[in-house]
């Protein structure tokens, strides 16, 4: 039995729902880690090359590596758009569900950027500027560029390239009901419903610390690399028009947002002022671990040690620490395979 943190149990059953370009590869790292540390199920595509389980939130039995002996996932972190009824039929029925979402305009300048969008709209770099972002010239006209574009023929291609209500889309709202209000509505009650915790961007080191006390992890378990914010190479002249315009293409995402925003901050509040001081404080050590890992090599004798607080025992970590807490899927893909046999 693993030791308690307090007065609980660790929470080892986690199903975390990837959302493009909202900061998801970070916590999935994370997350990965947790469950290779305790020798857990982590949901694995058929190799590692594999970057989405399934497709469209279809999951064939073709789509996995299955578990030994019937068992089911502990652990999901991968892309796969959310599919209730498959989900509980694959995850430990004692899972709960966790996801990230992202100020929707920020999100997707990220994916032009990351995905090179542009390329998918036939006429868009002509018609824009040098020096200014491709999408801007997108934003000044969604609708007549949403027509134009051009899919890829790789199905997993079409599932990373979206323009539209993606962390709507990637929760499993459908196509058909971008513009219906009530369909919107009944699907954000239902994410509700179904999400433990459903943490935002622009809060990652509250949304980490909250994931922590709902989960009753340790700041061990929720220690992630500090990146700079994006930089974006043009310039990006968007206007309030632009903004209110790209509001209304985007209607689900943008109640998606704002309704799960609310209820984040309504939580941090009721958490009352010890939550904050646990998330400096958490600020300070994820810093102070990120500035260690940097310093030293991979095969370096040494180690730091984190001194226990009222929030967390005390903990240290090494190179062999370093090395894996940034580290992505190929590089999980062969040690989380080892429960599978």
């Amino acid at each position: 039995m693993l030791p308690s943190t307090g007065h609980c149990q660790p929470h080892l059953n986690v199903a975390f729902l990837k959302v493009h370009k909202c900061g998801s590869s970070t916590v999935a790292y994370l997350i990965n880690r947790f469950g290779y540390k305790h020798k857990l199920i982590v949901a694995l595509a058929p190799t590692s090359a594999h970057s989405i389980l399934g497709s469209f939130g279809t999951i064939n039995e073709s789509d996995y590596k299955h578990p030994p002996c019937g068992k089911r996932w502990n652990i999901f972190t991968l892309h796969a758009m959310y599919n209730r009824t498959r989900f509980h039929q694959l995850m430990d029925p004692n899972t709960r569900y966790v996801t990230i979402l992202r100020e929707p305009l920020r999100r997707l300048q990220s994916a032009f950027q990351y995905f090179h969008l542009e390329r998918r709209f036939p006429g868009l770099k002509e018609q824009t500027p040098r020096g200014i972002s491709y999408v801007t010239s997108y934003l000044k006209r969604p609708e007549f560029w949403d027509l134009r574009f051009r899919p890829p023929q790789s199905k997993v291609d079409r599932e990373h390239f979206c323009f539209r209500n993606c962390m709507a889309r990637d929760l499993g709202l459908k196509e058909n009901d971008y513009d219906n209000f009530l369909a919107v509505q009944d699907f954000i009650q239902g994410i509700d419903n179904d999400f433990t915790t459903v943490m935002i961007l622009e809060y990652l080191p509250e949304s980490l610390v909250l994931l922590k006390r709902r989960m009753c992890w340790t700041f061990h378990d929720i220690l992630h690399t500090t990146s700079k914010k994006q930089r974006y190479s043009l310039k990006a002249n968007i206007t309030g028009h632009m903004k209110g315009w790209f509001y209304k293409h985007n209607y689900a995402d943008v109640m998606l947002y704002r309704h799960f925003k609310a209820s984040f901050q309504r939580q941090i509040k009721k958490e009352g002022v010890d939550f904050l001081q646990e998330v400096q404080y958490f600020k300070r050590v994820n810093q102070d671990v990120s500035i260690f890992c940097r310093s030293i090599k991979q095969h370096t004798a040494r180690n730091m040690t984190v001194q226990a607080s009222k929030w967390s025992e005390a903990f240290s970590v090494n190179s062999s620490f370093c090395k894996s807490y940034s580290a992505g899927r190929k590089y999980w893909y062969p040690l989380l395979q080892s429960v599978y046999h």
